[in-house]
């Protein structure tokens, strides 16, 4: 409703009154506009009351007091923009009259936690004998050893086979196959689309099999990685989940048989059925050698196959039309989705591929394709430059010329610039200055993960005096971001990923473990603020100058210091053993880089900052390796796997947080490990031992990169100061949606049954 004034007061009078209270300026019509306006607040008023009767319509906060009159048991409050507990209330009356199927618990969990979910009925995969007049063909006790695709799903939650009973409970996990026995099974990765990105192409002769061009790679970064389902919506309460439902990763066997079945199909002249190659297929190629008009490969054109080793896949095959002649099917390039390759056949190599695809991961942590619109402030009343295929800038590089000559020119805008990067491309970027007083925001378009590569070993980023400069979802690789700021500069990171170990070799290893991702070096004391918010980086090596905010982060040292130490000016590497330049190799440096803004900034006063990090602040992050600091202000429901060495401990607290023994951090409070301080060697041996974060993996670029495994001690997964898990991942509070759903399973199981929730990824 608009609550901008219509005069509909005042056309409510009569004429005779208009006209006179025109005749003096109409003081009338002024006074019943502002009364208008409140009249539209009450109307407004009345109709959200009218719209909080219905859970379809009623605002959030309105929830749980319509449950309440349902009789809904109460759940832990969980962050409304994870998910709503909508669904669960307004389908509160569908579960009461369906209680106890695994279709409506299915949709029970789904609604609580809001993960994808499939629900097993264990007594149907429990071997019986049969009795004869009930056979179960679907339940033999031996399966069909001919049937790859149903024994590739042995041991997942899709399994078929039969098994012989387990008598150990299931609600602790320990068993499963019993009559009593209900499993569900829930998806905790997401699965996230990648839309029109470049794919990886693999030089020629540099992995055994390259013969030559036309190999890819799904992966920007060049290493190999699995694609995962892009679930599909159920349509009704009565189904259960299938595979397509479920975020989980794609399988060879079914999109072959899918794609086998549609070339047929097509030749025959009927409509092939459409499973992962839909409305919205589970990855498509695009051809891009003009990337701002791509065209789409079609899927019948494309064939799987297991490229763990490179080969070119054939480039017919033949199929039978109606009448049962052969007729041979072109194929363009076979695709891999478990290792995230493809191979064009032999005359189809082209020269740029774009691909759409889905990769598995827990949370928008680090440069990637989702929304990001909250943090993508209003380009109102500043300087826009737009940067994508069709114009007007090609480049970050060609934006940035642009804008440094608006400001030579002193265009009023300039001062307060936006670069707002609209595709996903590969960006040169070696070297940014910001002048005093500037402010300079570079950001991705919403929905987009442009790639900046360092071509040297180093891009500098330059702050003067006063300067700020914002990044805003991109992936850095190549080379570290050496950041040189003046007095109160400021630079912030948001969503972004500055590659662990620089880039990765094919096999997902960093290509330079040891190598800094950041360094950052200050004019003076407490002179330059880095914030660190959604980021995923490697080593940080930053000295006294240096106030570093660390927030909903992974800091990952790979087996090294993790946020170290710059050396004093004149020496060689940094605590971390990444490489820091001293001040006369920087001058010489500065000549050979190439300037972004398109001539080299003016020279510089060589910087004498050096020491551990001046201001350390820690919130809800994952930190792996050591930490030097100076001050550490504030750790909070953060995870550190590395002794913590804080200078000036008098200042500062720790606070439900993960820190090795043997830190020496300041005032700690519901810490772990916890332990008495007089207790034996040997408890705090087991303490320290039992207490500690272990992860799903630890290799950037895996989909459960930092994720805690479900064994992690309770000190860890419930530990934060709200009882969730410590780290990167807390935002998430997977252990309160956990324990909503063991609440709610309760009321709806039917009695006899036992229910285990099991965590498939």
């Amino acid at each position: 409703m608009s609550t901008a004034p219509q005069d509909r007061l005042y056309k409510l009078l009569p004429a005779v009154y208009r006209g006179r209270d025109a005749l003096q300026g109409e003081p009338l019509r002024a006074l019943l506009a502002i009364i208008e306006r409140e009249l539209l607040a009450v109307e407004d008023d009345i109709g959200q009351l009218h719209d909080n009767w219905f859970i379809e319509t009623c605002q959030e906060w309105v929830v749980p007091y319509l449950g309440d009159l349902l009789g809904v048991r109460d759940l832990i409050p969980v962050d409304p923009s994870l998910f709503s507990q909508r669904a669960y209330v307004a389908n509160t009356l569908a579960y009461r009259r369906r209680k106890g199927t695994a279709a409506m618990l299915e949709q029970l969990a789904r609604d609580v936690t809001g993960w994808p979910a499939h629900v097993v009925e264990f007594f149907e995969r429990v071997g019986t004998t049969q009795h004869v007049n009930h056979v179960r063909l679907h339940a033999l006790r031996t399966p069909d050893l001919r049937d790859a695709n149903t024994l590739e799903l042995v041991s997942t939650p899709f399994e078929q086979a039969t098994r012989t009973v387990d008598v150990r409970h299931i609600d602790n996990r320990r068993g499963k196959h019993n009559l009593a026995n209900v499993g569900v099974f829930l998806w905790r990765l997401e699965a996230y689309p990648v839309v029109g990105a470049p794919a990886a192409p693999v030089a020629p002769g540099s992995e055994p099999g390259v013969e030559g061009p036309g190999y890819f790679r799904f992966s920007v970064l060049g290493n190999d990685t699995p694609l995962f389902n892009p679930p599909q919506s159920e349509t009704a309460i009565t189904s259960l989940a299938s595979e397509v439902n479920v975020p989980g990763r794609l399988r060879r066997k079914p999109l072959s048989a899918e794609l086998e079945a549609r070339r047929a199909a097509l030749v025959r002249g009927e409509s092939p059925e459409e499973l992962y190659f839909g409305a919205a297929p589970a990855f498509t190629l695009y051809l891009a050698n003009l990337p701002a008009q791509p065209t789409a490969y079609e899927p019948e054109a494309l064939v799987l196959c297991d490229l763990s080793t490179w080969h070119r896949p054939p480039d017919k095959l033949t199929y039978q039309d109606a009448d049962g002649n052969d007729v041979e099917v072109s194929i363009l390039a076979g695709v891999d989705p478990v290792t995230g390759r493809i191979a064009f056949v032999p005359g189809q190599q082209p020269d740029r591929l774009h691909v759409s695809y889905s990769y598995g991961f827990s949370s928008e942590v680090g440069g990637g394709f989702y929304d990001r619109q909250d943090t993508l402030p209003p380009a109102e009343e500043r300087a826009v430059y737009r940067v994508s295929y069709k114009g007007p800038h090609a480049t970050v590089g060609h934006a940035l010329i642009a804008w440094h000559a608006d400001l030579t020119t002193g265009a009023p805008r300039a001062r307060d610039a936006l670069i707002e990067v609209q595709d996903s491309s590969v960006h040169a970027f070696d070297q940014l200055h910001v002048p005093a007083g500037v402010k300079l925001e570079l950001r991705a378009a919403n929905l987009q993960r442009p790639v900046l590569e360092v071509p040297g070993a180093t891009c500098v980023v330059r702050l003067d005096a006063g300067a700020e400069a914002i990044l805003n979802g991109f992936i850095v690789k190549g080379g570290t971001l050496d950041v040189r700021a003046g007095d109160d500069a400021a630079l912030t990171l948001r969503h972004c990923t500055l590659v662990p170990g620089l880039a990765l070799r094919p096999d997902g290893s960093p290509r330079e473990p040891t190598a800094a991702s950041l360094t950052v070096r200050g004019a003076g004391v407490g002179s330059c603020a880095v914030s660190l918010v959604r980021c995923i980086s490697g080593l940080i090596l930053a000295g006294q100058a240096t106030r570093l905010l660390v927030e909903d982060s992974i800091v990952d040292g790979l087996g090294g210091p993790a946020l170290g130490s710059l050396p004093e000016p004149g020496t060689g590497g940094g605590g971390g053993g990444g490489q820091v330049l001293a001040p006369e190799e920087d001058a010489a440096e500065e000549v050979e880089q190439k300037s972004g803004p398109g001539e080299a900034p003016p020279p510089e006063e060589p910087s004498t900052d050096s020491g551990a990090a001046g201001r350390l602040t820690v919130r809800a992050s994952t930190v792996l390796g050591d930490v030097e600091a100076t001050v550490l202000e504030l750790a909070s429901d953060s995870l550190f796997t590395g002794i913590v060495s804080v200078v000036q401990r008098q200042k500062g607290c720790m606070r439900f947080s993960h820190v090795p023994a043997g830190s020496h951090v300041p005032t700690r409070f519901r810490c772990q490990p916890a332990y008495a301080e007089d207790a034996t060697a040997e408890v705090k041996e087991e303490v320290e031992r039992r207490v500690w974060p272990v992860f799903t993996s630890l290799r950037y670029g895996d989909p459960g990169y930092c994720q805690l495994l479900v064994d992690a001690d309770d000190g860890i997964r419930r530990g934060a100061s709200d009882e969730g898990e410590m780290g990167v991942f807390h935002h998430l509070q997977q252990p309160q949606r956990e324990a909503n759903l063991r609440a709610s399973l309760k009321d709806y199981l039917r009695f006899g049954l036992e229910a285990g929730i099991f965590f498939v990824t």
